[in-house]
């Protein structure tokens, strides 16, 4: 039984359209996120000392009512540190790499609620800030620019103080063309503190929603998101426990929508340019045909 190459071409063309359009979801799926260049990090001190972090308590607000043009980031975060052995000045470091205008940006210190004075450096393989820094910088090192923020405390001795930060910034125009934005809130510098430490963290969002995404959680595995006034709260915590090492954020993609039509109209660009081809092979075998009927 003979099978004509036009009847077996329609079949392929039907097969390739079905596949291609029934089958498509009706919720775009986005990409996975690209590793995060954009971070805030816990706090740690920048030299080897018998110092303890008993507690932190932290809580990072993402206000993108008015997304994609800008998202408010509000950073504040409250850490207690204890002191096991001679009162001591030490420098404490809070390392972060966002797209914000420093100068545009309200960063304020404070110690057992006394604000104290800090200093910004700007961490890149081309200067020698870092090595001034006594600490090593695992997993950031590849995320340059790096931005520092430095402050001298004096801890008394077999005491807690509580150190806090308080961070308002905000970043412009946060989506690539290509990729999303993502920040995520690393906790890999908890290791430079000694025994075990207990903490919260909540990230808040407002107005347009992100999917929330976590890296890295050796020991911390997982995370409760839920409904506030606004928006949505992706909340975890420790006891007492062995310090979590990785970390946990946001991602923002663009108009969902907008990806799916992207989709149907690149699946249409291909179908009907292969729809064109298989007809001009079908037009030109025909004339062949013509010609050999003729001579």
């Amino acid at each position: 039984m003979k099978v004509s190459i036009k009847r077996v071409l329609t079949i392929s063309i039907l097969l390739f359209i079905l596949n291609n359009y029934i089958s498509i979801p009706k919720v775009f799926a986005p990409p996975p996120p690209t590793p995060p260049d954009q971070f805030i990090s816990e706090i740690f001190p920048n030299r080897t000392l018998p110092l303890q972090l008993l507690n932190s308590d932290t809580i990072i607000k993402f206000n993108a009512t008015q997304f994609p043009d800008k998202i408010d980031i509000h950073f504040d975060a409250n850490y207690t540190i204890n002191n096991l052995e001679n009162t001591t000045t030490i420098s404490l470091i809070v390392p972060f790499s966002l797209d914000i205008n420093i100068s545009k940006s309200i960063i304020e210190v404070y110690t057992n609620n006394t604000e104290i004075p800090y200093r910004l450096f700007t961490v890149s393989p081309w200067n020698e800030n870092l090595t001034a820094i006594d600490t090593n910088l695992p997993g950031f090192i590849e995320r340059y620019p790096i931005t520092l923020i430095k402050t001298n405390v004096t801890l008394i001795m077999n005491s807690s103080s509580v150190i806090r930060y308080n961070i308002k910034c905000t970043v412009f125009n946060p989506l690539d063309p290509v990729v999303p934005f993502f920040m995520i809130y690393h906790l890999g510098t908890f290791q430079e503190w000694i025994g075990n430490t207990s903490g919260r963290l909540e990230l808040r969002t407002y107005g347009k929603q992100p999917i929330f995404s976590k890296i890295g959680f050796l020991y911390l595995t997982k995370y409760d998101v839920v409904d506030i006034n606004g928006g949505t709260v992706a909340m975890c915590q420790w006891n007492n426990s062995q310090i979590p090492n990785g970390g946990i954020g946001v991602v923002y993609y663009g108009n969902r929508d907008d990806g799916f039509l992207i989709v149907i109209f690149v699946n249409m660009s291909i179908t009907i340019g292969i729809a064109i081809i298989i007809i001009l092979i079908i037009i030109i075998r025909k004339n062949r045909r013509k010609i050999k009927i003729v001579n």
